[in-house]
C-alpha cells in the first residue's frame, strides 16, 4: 500500500473527527458452531483450543491474573505463516474480530477478548541470525529473552527492553526502549522489513519498497491493528562486555538527582544508557535510584561524571562489568523462557518530555510519589533516557512520533498477583500524576496504555492522523478489533 501524502494528510483530518472510519459491520453473524471450530483446527498446523478443552485455561491465560476472567471463544495457536492466513480468512469469512496474542503482557488485557479469536503467535518462535548481511530473521511470537538468548549464541543482539516474557512482536510495534537504545536506537528502528498478514488474509512481506506505508506504522505504531507479523527482518550489532551501575541516593538529594542527572545526559556519550527513578513502597519508604550501562566500556567514568553533576556522591554504588548476555539475563531477573514465565499485575502510564524538567516540574513529580508514600502504597516514577540514537532518526522516518524527546517516565504500579480490588487507586495515583505534569508532558508511549481509549491521541502524538488513515486502509471492516485500535 503506497498512498499520497495529500491523501493520507486529507483523510487523516477527517479521521480526527471520526468522519474516514468505517466501525466494524453491524450485521455480525452469531459466532462460529462447533463444527466451524472442528473445521478450523483441522485446518491448521497448530491447534485450537476451545472452553472446556484440557488445554484452554493455559492457552488464554495472559501474564496479568487481572483478565483470567475474560473467556475468549477461541484460542488459536498458530504453528507457522500459512496458519494465521488460515484463521484470518476464517475470522472474515465469518465476520468475527481477531486479536494478536504475542508475549500476552498488555498492560490492559489488549491480547485477550470475550468474543471472536485470539490468534496465539508464541510458537512462531525461530530465531537465525545472519553473521554475512549482520542481521536476524526473528518469528512473530518470539519472546525477548529467547531472542536474546539465540542471537547472543552468535556474539550479536538488538537493541531492546528488559522484560524477558515480553514479546518481540508487541515490543517492536510500538517502538521497543532498553539499554541499548541511546547507541543503537529503539528496537523499531532495527526492522528492514517484516512478513505480515493482513485484514484480507494474504501474506506479504513489507519493506521500505513494498508497501511503505504499512511498513512506516509497523514501526512504532501499536500493534494488533494492522495486521499480524509473522516474522521480522532486523539489524544486529555485536556484543562484548558491558559496565554497569546502580547508585542510591538519600530522599533528601531527590530534587538535586532529577536536575543533575538530566543535566548529564545532554553530554553523555552513545554507550552509555540510565534512568532515574523515584519510588515507594509498601511501609511508605522513599527511594532514589540511577542505574545503568556503559557498552563495552568502564562505568567508573560515567558514575564519576553523574556525581559531578548531581553535586553529591551517592549513599551506595555498586560497579560491575559483565557480559552482554549476563546483563540482559540479571535485568529480565530471569535466564531463560522458563525462568520468565511468572505472572504479574502491574499498572503503567508514561510521560514524554521533550526537554529537561525545571524546578518547578521535579519538585510536581517528587511530591505525586510522596503522596503514594504517605498512603503506603507502591508506586514509582522512572525517568528514562532518549537522547542519543533514538533522537537521530529523522521525525517522519517511523511512526514512532517522540524523536528529539529529552526523556521518557515511567509510571508503575506492581500489585499482588490478581489484586483488583487495588487497580482503581493504582491508576486514580497514575492519572494524577499525569495532571501534576501535565504542563510539561507532550504525550504517551504506546507500549505503556492505559485503561481509557478516549486519550488514544496522546500516545501518536503528530502522527495519529495518518496512522489511522493507514489503519482504516488496511482493515476497514475492523477485524483486528480491540477498545485501543484507532
Amino acid at each position: 500500500m503506497s498512498l499520497s501524502r495529500r491523501a493520507v494528510l486529507g483523510a487523516g483530518a477527517a479521521a480526527l473527527t471520526g468522519a474516514a472510519f468505517k466501525p466494524p459491520s453491524a450485521t455480525a453473524r452469531a459466532l462460529p458452531t462447533a463444527d466451524d471450530w472442528a473445521a478450523l483446527d483441522a485446518s491448521l498446523d497448530g491447534t485450537v483450543a476451545l472452553p472446556g478443552t484440557s488445554d484452554y485455561d493455559t492457552a488464554r491465560r495472559l501474564i496479568d491474573p487481572r483478565f483470567d476472567r475474560v473467556l475468549p471463544p477461541a484460542v488459536a495457536r498458530c504453528a507457522s505463516a500459512a496458519d494465521v492466513a488460515e484463521v484470518v480468512r476464517f475470522a472474515r469469512r465469518l465476520r468475527i474480530p481477531v486479536v494478536t496474542r504475542g508475549g500476552g503482557h498488555s498492560y490492559v488485557g489488549a491480547s485477550t477478548a470475550a468474543a471472536g479469536v485470539v490468534l496465539d503467535l508464541r510458537r512462531l518462535d525461530d530465531v537465525r541470525a545472519d553473521a554475512a548481511s549482520g542481521t536476524a530473521e526473528i518469528g512473530g511470537g518470539t519472546r525477548l529473552i529467547d531472542v536474546y538468548n539465540r542471537l547472543g549464541a552468535a556474539g550479536v543482539s538488538i537493541p531492546s527492553g528488559s522484560c524477558g516474557s515480553v514479546g518481540i512482536g508487541g515490543i517492536t510495534l510500538g517502538g521497543g526502549i532498553g539499554m541499548a537504545a541511546s547507541a543503537y536506537g529503539l528496537t523499531c528502528d532495527t526492522v528492514t522489513a517484516a512478513d505480515l498478514v493482513g485484514a484480507d488474509g494474504r501474506l506479504r512481506t513489507v519493506d521500505a519498497d513494498r508497501e511503505p506505508d504499512l511498513f512506516w506504522a509497523l514501526r512504532g505504531g501499536g500493534g494488533g491493528q494492522f495486521g499480524v507479523v509473522t516474522r521480522w527482518r532486523m539489524r544486529t550489532h555485536r556484543t562484548g562486555t558491558v559496565g554497569t551501575f546502580v547508585l542510591q541516593y538519600p530522599w533528601t538529594d531527590a530534587a538535586r538527582v532529577a536536575a543533575g542527572w538530566q543535566a548529564r545526559l545532554l553530554t553523555a556519550g552513545d554507550e552509555t544508557w540510565s534512568s532515574c527513578q523515584f519510588a515507594s513502597d509498601r511501609r511508605g519508604r522513599l527511594s532514589v535510584r540511577i542505574s545503568g550501562v556503559v557498552l563495552d566500556g568502564d562505568p567508573a567514568p560515567e558514575v564519576e561524571q553523574i556525581a559531578r553533576a548531581v553535586g553529591r556522591d551517592p549513599a551506595t554504588a555498586k560497579l560491575d562489568r559483565r557480559a552482554h548476555l549476563d546483563v540482559l539475563h540479571d535485568r529480565a531477573g530471569c535466564a531463560d523462557a522458563e525462568g520468565c514465565a511468572g505472572r504479574q499485575t502491574e499498572l503503567a502510564g508514561s510521560e514524554i518530555f521533550r526537554e529537561v524538567l525545571p524546578e518547578t516540574a521535579i519538585a510536581a513529580l517528587l511530591a505525586t510519589v510522596e503522596r503514594r508514600a504517605q498512603q503506603r502504597r507502591p508506586g514509582l516514577a522512572k525517568l528514562k533516557r532518549l537522547t542519543g540514537a533514538v533522537g537521530r532518526v529523522a521525525p517522519e522516518a517511523t511512526a514512532f512520533p517522540w524523536r528529539g524527546a529529552h526523556t521518557m517516565m515511567q509510571w508503575l504500579v506492581g500489585l499482588p498477583a490478581g489484586d483488583a480490588a487495588s487497580a482503581p487507586d493504582g491508576y486514580a495515583w497514575i492519572e494524577s500524576g499525569h495532571k501534576a505534569m501535565r504542563r510539561w508532558s507532550a504525550g504517551s508511549y504506546v507500549n505503556y496504555l492505559e485503561p481509557s481509549p478516549a486519550v488514544l491521541p496522546r500516545y501518536y502524538g503528530p502522527n495519529f492522523a495518518r496512522l489511522r488513515w493507514i489503519r482504516t486502509a488496511t482493515d476497514p471492516q475492523g477485524l483486528f478489533r480491540s477498545p485501543y485500535a484507532l
